[in-house]
């Protein structure tokens, strides 16, 4: 059965919506309107916005049950809102299905997100779309025909007709024949419409001069598929069913063979469909074991011998055992395996691939030993030159030490059995792809391995993924190949006649197909980008990011043309699917990483002065300590406390307080000298200096410079015990890590040396080494 087509765009069988109306328009109005729409449908619009929909059957209706024809307006005809179609959709054929049966009207409008109508969208133009051919076969008229037919007699009034329709809800009327009752005319609601159009409005005159004659039908047994070819041929919506004998049974419409387009009834179909073929199945192994025991019977007669081979799809043989491969009678079915007659059959052998026959001879020669029965499979070359798959199947019979067995063509069994195997390896990429995906954020080894699987798949001679860039260019990112001189793995490549149309295509899932470049119907700048690549053959699917056009998935044959099947764009298109939701993980990721970097740099640096702040250097202290533990590097540590701070704070304000940290702060880190150095604010006016690989005299030396550097910033403090501008004590630790060594000890030793700084008076340094836990003093003091 065949499915919808995956990459069916309905917007492309949305017709302009023509005519409109507004809702106090009169009955002459909307039969003017509906007319001009040929029937469709006539859309309600009041200030560009969707209102409503009326259709023929509305005004049929409203004449039918007397409403004053004055008083009538669109508003009071028209259908809900909810008669329409959403652009979205479009994008969802079954929905649009099921809007059609539920509505029950012929055309439908497309209406926007701003409630403004795009188009309309016709029943048959949709029903074209589909082609649910082989359920149509299947299904006899009498599961969906309509028994309970509405009739009337062809005297009575085109009113009563109208009205008879409106009552009952329907669209139709059959005209019976008064002697006996056989169907002799049908009248519609169109038909009633073309006469209020004719007649300005006027619903005068008898069923008899409207209806439609003759009358066609169809009987119940027979399938859905020729009921629509019946329609389409004589341009009609309906037909009535009748039993053998002429009687009216029934009716199906158009309606009917829609509503006989349902998914879950298919499945069921297929499922009665397999139980079916499997009980053939056991039917013609059953026949196969009693053709091997009419092989030995037959030979009592070889009259009715050969009358029974000529109807056996098979080929029955006996072969001795002193040669394998020589019957000594072969039935004449042999010819329709073969190509030759019994009578001019070479050895077989000849005719079985060398590596085929190994196994087979194997095979047979076992069961002659074992005096058993076999069955093997193998090729044979036919006389027409082609290969066809053989079933050798037969039983030892001890008392003439010979074979008898039965030769099958079961060809189409390995095809289907080989089209079964493709189509599990290709799934089995897909899932693949799939599992990729959720094991992995690595966009290039994804795109990788597919293209990979794609290339070793279909034998092609290069499978790429192509990336457009921001002017329009694209370069290839990934790149699987048959042979290294196909390679073009990161080439720019710019196609002069991609154009905004193209990429628009693209957009909306198309594919491209060229399977002879020389031939193919393509602008020449194309074709020369093409043969520049050495392409002969091109398969090219869009990869999208959400609705954004990333790339395109391609796949080139460069030594000769190659005739695409459906099967391999299916591929591409299966296989397009999970790397769209890879390449939107993929900038997930990325979006993720990068606020991941801005959080942790929010989380390190501190608010006020932008340097390192205490938990930027709580984490990276314990690993300079391990690095210089591991390469025996020394590590000095510089705690530096801004002198008398809070009474600058307290005289000068906050706001200037702030200010003078942030001016240390950018003093400090001028004075860092190695890329592993690092300033952090420690807490309040302290400082910290972790300086790895540098040992007490190369911390003394930096903190000399900073002391100096202070002193060129003459920052006035006048309350300061240290002198009329801004200094800072500095305690100084240096060790080189041992093991029984922690970077607290250093952390305690350093803190220790900033306390005798600032006890001897301030605006100083006290260094010391840590070594074995004890320390050595060095002083400015």
């Amino acid at each position: 059965m065949e499915r919808f087509n995956p990459t069916l765009s309905l917007q492309t069988l949305v017709q302009p919506h023509g005519v409109t109306i507004a809702p106090t328009g009169s009955l002459a109005e909307i039969i003017a309107g509906l007319s001009s729409n040929q029937g469709r449908g006539l859309v309600v619009e009041e200030q560009g916005q969707f209102c409503g929909l009326i259709t023929q059957r509305e005004v049929v209706r409203a004449v039918g049950e007397g409403t004053d024809l004055e008083r009538i307006t669109a508003a009071t005809l028209m259908l809900p809102q909810d008669y329409c179609l959403h652009l979205s959709d479009l994008d969802h054929p079954l929905t649009v299905l099921g809007k059609f049966r539920h509505l029950g009207v012929d055309a439908l409008p497309i209406v926007n997100n701003s409630g403004r109508v795009e188009g309309m969208l016709t029943r048959q133009a949709f029903r074209n779309s589909l082609r649910p051919v082989d359920l149509l076969r299947i299904k006899p008229v009498a599961d969906v025909m309509v028994k309970e037919v509405a009739t009337i007699s062809a005297e009575a009034s085109l009113k009563e007709a109208a009205t008879l329709m409106a009552e009952r809800g329907i669209t139709s009327l059959v005209i019976p024949d008064p002697v006996n009752g056989y169907p002799r005319g049908i009248i519609t609601e169109k038909d009633i419409f073309e006469v209020l159009c004719r007649s300005g409005g006027k619903l005068e005159g008898t069923v008899a001069t409207a209806m439609s004659q003759p009358v066609l039908t169809v009987q119940p047994y027979q399938n859905l598929w020729q009921v629509n070819h019946l329609l389409k041929e004589h341009h009609i919506r309906r037909v009535v069913v009748v039993d053998k004998q002429g009687a009216m049974v029934g009716i199906v419409t158009q309606s009917n063979i829609l509503a006989a387009i349902d998914i879950a009834e298919a499945e069921s179909l297929i499922q009665v469909l397999t139980q079916e073929l499997n009980k053939a199945t056991a039917e013609l192994r059953w026949q196969l074991s009693q053709q091997q025991a009419i092989t030995a019977a037959i030979t009592e007669s070889e009259q009715r011998y050969n009358t029974l081979m000529s109807y056996l799809p098979v080929a029955l043989y006996c072969r001795s055992d002193n040669n394998l491969w020589r019957f000594s009678y072969v039935s004449d079915h042999i010819y329709q395996l073969t190509g030759y007659f019994p009578q001019d059959l070479p050895s077989f052998q000849t005719l079985i691939p060398p590596e085929d026959r190994v196994m087979a001879e194997r095979e047979i020669e076992q069961a002659m030993a074992q005096q058993r029965s076999y069955n093997t499979t193998y090729r044979i070359q036919h006389r027409d030159g082609r290969f066809r798959w053989l079933n050798d199947r037969g039983q030892f019979h001890p008392e003439n030490r010979s074979f008898h067995g039965v030769l099958l063509d079961v060809s189409e069994q390995k095809r289907t059995e080989e089209r079964l195997k493709t189509a599990l390896e290709r799934e089995l990429i897909v899932s693949t792809i799939i599992q990729d995906i959720r094991q992995t954020i690595n966009l290039a080894d994804i795109l990788q391995r597919a293209v990979t699987s794609i290339q070793q798949l279909l034998l092609s001679d290069r499978v790429f993924t192509y990336r457009f860039l921001a002017d329009g260019a694209g370069v290839v990112e990934v790149e699987a190949l048959s042979a290294p001189q196909y390679s073009i793995l990161g080439q720019l490549i710019h196609d002069p006649c991609f154009t905004k149309g193209t990429a628009q295509r693209f957009l909306e899932g198309r594919t491209l197909v060229i399977s002879d470049v020389q031939q193919a119907q393509i602008m020449d700048c194309h074709r020369n980008m093409l043969l520049s690549f050495n392409v002969q053959a091109n398969l090219v699917v869009p990869l999208l990011r959400g609705r954004d056009l990333w790339g395109l998935l391609i796949v080139h044959q460069c030594r000769a043309p190659r005739l695409w099947t459906r099967e391999d764009v299916f591929l591409l298109q299966r296989i397009a699917e999970p790397l769209a939701v890879a390449l939107q993980q993929a900038e997930m990721y990325q979006s993720l990483e990068v606020s991941n970097t801005n959080l942790q740099q929010m989380i390190y640096l501190d608010g006020l002065t932008d340097i390192g702040n205490r938990r930027c250097f709580d984490d990276l202290f314990p690993k300079e300590w391990r690095r210089c533990q591991r390469e025996q590097q020394p590590l000095s540590l510089i705690m530096i406390d801004i002198d008398c701070f809070k009474a600058y704070n307290d005289f000068y304000g906050h706001l200037q307080g702030d200010e003078v940290l942030k001016q240390v702060a950018r003093l400090l880190e001028k004075h860092l000298q190695r890329a592993g150095d690092m300033v952090a604010r420690y807490g309040g006016e302290e400082f910290v200096l972790l300086l790895p690989n540098t040992d007490l005299e190369g911390a003394i030396c930096i903190v000399k410079k900073v002391q100096a550097a202070l002193r060129d910033l003459a920052i006035h403090h006048e309350k300061s015990t240290a002198g009329s501008s801004l200094t800072a004590s500095f305690g100084i630790a240096t060790t080189i890590p041992q093991s029984g060594l922690s970077p607290t000890d250093l952390l305690a030793l350093a803190d220790q040396c900033l306390y005798e700084a600032k006890a001897a008076g301030r605006n100083r340094w006290v260094a010391k080494t840590l070594e074995g836990g004890s320390a050595s003093l060095t002083s400015d003091g």
